[in-house]
């Protein structure tokens, strides 16, 4: 079978090429070849194209084998090179292979010549087979390492003595020597020191693959850690290492506990709420609220007072002894416990102390009391009493403790002063038969009593919202089960429970909907936002906000427009589209069916931006003032042709929980977006601009009819943002 082969010939003699060009068809080669006489032109030769083979004169007229040997070398290539001459001594031939020549042959006997080309090119393809393997392998290893440092937990190789001989880049992070203070020292000694006692943890798993299943705390290392062995073996089944994988689990401990305490204090919460809700008088409800505080938080002692004629009186109680119940059964104005509940701040203690009186203080001490801890019950700057709790045990009171109880010391002060508004409503009641004049004044009383109410109860419902951030969990979990339920778990359902579990899945979407914002709000409120910004296109954003509304835009024929500058906003990607999304959700709400929304974007000067600020004052006092330096600003606006916005509301829609008007004002369509927001998506929307140090208003569209809502960002100059 012919075989293709491309020659490159140096060789000044035609006749001579052609001679050699007929052995190698002799020999089963078809060649293809270029022939050269010059440096110059094979230079050329080896960068135009591959070759197989060159065949070379030792010596020509303007150049020699050594010669074409070094322009070889230079051009880095492995091609089998080959000499053929008339005639060359032994020492020019010996010194022509230590240059690099693979052979050499006299022309004189060219019958060798195929045979020769075929070892060398085969020997050339073992050493190609050879690099490449060698490449694959370095580079296999380069990975491996790679991989090895990038891992985030602590890996540990030891011999079978428990001797380190390697371990990987995160040591560096936990022991200040790094790397090389590792090597060649037990691992018991690093991670213990001479505090392990015998048999635990890195000897024990010397005899197994294992994983300690407790958490463990190392003396040199502050936190908690998982620990997991792995034997080595080669060839055989003797082992001759361990592999030990050290795992950081501090962060998850931290989790856990901060779940565990989260879900002790939203089970109290909701316990107290339910036992809030009682109508059977105010002393039963304090007495099953003592109850659940035993129950729920593992208190020992705690016991009620009410303000009555400037003195505490004892109103409920559990655990104390009949001794203590005497003692401090009324509390007496001017002593130490009535100044300050009278100073409406929580006060706790380790020991019971002087704040007690003598006989209170021996008592306390007789039953066992140690920690302890007082919250006033309060409505606004008013105390009404104080509720206190204890133990015997050496626990302190945390602050995050203090705010529970007072949380709950204020839900039961509002009960307690709306049985007291009741108990007063109905002595009026009374006085309402006994003259016609009473009657308008308790008529009047009555409607502020009423008022007043209310205002207890959005307090209570403010309460309520704060502690909505811990529903995210379990709504997380009632969200995945139903779901499951419905689309993966192949169970077969009537009609009628299938459209249970829809409307139970769509109604648990709105309650997460509704903690997100929650939690939004309460994140960028309480503990700023820190963007994360880089370049990023915000029309396409817009489009990305859009198609998320694809379903009810279509079903209501709104049609929506985007249009703008493309021009790179450094911007925290997730909070933009959160802000933009919030806006075009609200402008669909607000735009009739077969309305049309506009979403338009383009790039201002420093002067326009200031050109501005009479409209944008309104909302901020001092614009420009407070923007991020910028010398340019890309200002994005939504129009859309809904019912408007009154002007004296304007700059009050971007309070938290404020709304306009009834719900007929909050809907327009007849198929999606018919229920009253929560009143937190323009108070999210102001707080991610003022994270970016934006701005963002509203302002009429014009004829009575629509609004415009504009977000302003910052465009930081090239110096600033490679900085």
């Amino acid at each position: 079978m012919t075989k293709e082969l491309k020659v490159l010939l140096v060789e000044d003699s035609e006749e001579d090429s052609l001679l050699m060009l007929r052995e190698l068809c002799r020999g089963g080669y078809l060649p293809y070849q270029r022939r050269v006489e010059t440096a110059h032109d094979l230079r050329r030769a080896l960068q135009d194209e591959q070759w197989d083979l060159i065949l070379s004169d030792y010596r020509m007229p303007s150049f020699d084998a050594p010669g074409a040997l070094e322009v070889l070398h230079e051009s880095g290539q492995d091609i089998p090179f080959i000499i053929v001459s008339g005639k060359i001594g032994e020492d020019l031939a010996v010194a022509a292979m230590k240059s690099g020549a693979h052979d050499y042959l006299m022309k004189g006997n060219l019958a060798r010549l195929a045979p020769v080309v075929e070892r060398e090119l085969r020997e050339a393809e073992e050493r190609r087979s050879h690099r490449i393997t060698q490449e694959a392998v370095r580079r296999g290893k380069a990975e491996w390492e790679a991989v090895f440092d990038a891992v985030s937990d602590l890996i540990v190789i030891t011999d079978a003595d428990g001797v380190i001989s390697r371990c990987n880049g995160r040591v560096s992070d936990y022991f200040p020597g790094g790397y090389q203070a590792m090597i060649g020292r037990r691992i018991d000694e690093i991670f213990f020191g001479s505090a392990q006692p015998e048999g635990q943890v890195f000897r024990f798993l010397h005899c197994m693959q294992s994983e300690v299943d407790e958490d463990i705390s190392f003396p040199n290392l502050k936190g908690w850690f998982n620990v997991a062995s792995y034997p080595m073996r080669f060839g055989g089944t003797e082992r001759t290492g361990f592999v030990f994988i050290i795992k950081d689990i501090t962060k998850r401990r931290e989790v856990e506990e901060e779940k565990r305490t989260s879900d002790r204090e939203l089970l109290t919460l909701y316990a107290v709420a339910f036992r809030l809700q009682y109508t059977q008088g105010v002393q039963k409800v304090m007495g099953d609220l003592l109850f659940q505080l035993h129950n729920m938080l593992q208190m020992e002692f705690s016991c009620i007072h009410l303000f009555e004629g400037g003195r505490l009186r004892l109103k409920a109680s559990l655990g104390i002894s009949p001794d203590y119940e005497k003692a401090a059964g009324v509390i007496v104005k001017g002593t130490q416990w009535s100044t300050l509940t009278l100073s409406g701040r929580p006060f706790r203690g380790d020991r019971p102390d002087q704040r007690f009186s003598a006989r209170a203080r021996s008592a306390a001490l007789e039953m066992g009391l140690r920690s302890w801890c007082a919250v006033p019950l309060k409505i606004g700057q008013e105390v009404m009493g104080v509720m206190s709790v204890g133990t015997r045990s050496e626990r302190t009171f945390s602050e995050r403790d203090v705010f529970l109880l007072s949380s709950i010391a204020g839900q039961l002060a509002v009960l307690i002063e709306n049985y007291s508004l009741y108990d007063r409503m109905k002595e009026k009641a009374e006085e309402l038969y006994r003259s016609k004049e009473e009657l308008r004044e308790n008529l009047q009383q009555v409607k502020r009593a009423n008022l007043e109410l209310g205002r207890l109860n959005t307090v209570k419902n403010n309460f309520i919202g704060i502690a909505s951030h811990e529903l995210k969990t379990p709504i997380t979990s009632i969200l995945g089960g139903v779901e499951f339920l419905l689309k993966y778990s192949d169970i077969k359902m009537t009609p009628e429970q299938h459209n249970i579990f829809v409307s139970v899945y769509e109604g648990t979407v709105q309650l997460r909907r509704l903690v997100e914002d929650l939690l939004s709000i309460s994140r960028i409120e309480a503990q700023g936002t820190l963007p994360q910004k880089r370049p990023s296109n915000l029309m396409r954003l817009c489009r990305e906000a859009h198609d998320m509304f694809a379903l009810p835009l279509s079903e209501r024929h709104i049609g929506v427009r985007i249009t703008g500058d493309e021009t790179p906003v450094p911007m925290d990607e997730g909070l933009a589209l959160l802000a933009v999304k919030n806006l075009l959700e609200n402008a669909i709400k607000f735009t009739p069916d077969g309305g049309e929304v506009e979403l338009q974007g383009r790039v201002l000067k420093k002067s326009e931006v200031n050109g501005l600020a009479k409209t944008v004052r309104p909302f901020y006092h001092g614009f420009p003032n407070g923007l991020a330096p910028a010398s340019r600003c890309y200002l994005l606006q939504v129009k859309d042709s809904g019912i408007g916005i009154p002007a004296e509301e304007r700059v009050r829609i971007f309070d938290k929980f404020y709304g306009i008007g009834d719900i007929g004002h909050h809907t327009s369509g007849g198929t999606a977006f018919m229920s009253k927001g929560s009143g937190l998506g323009l108070s999210i929307v102001h707080g991610i601009m003022d994270a970016h140090k934006g701005a963002v208003w509203v302002e009429s569209a014009g004829d009575g009819k629509g609004s415009v809502f504009s977000l302003l960002f910052p465009i930081e100059e090239e110096g600033r943002l490679s900085g």
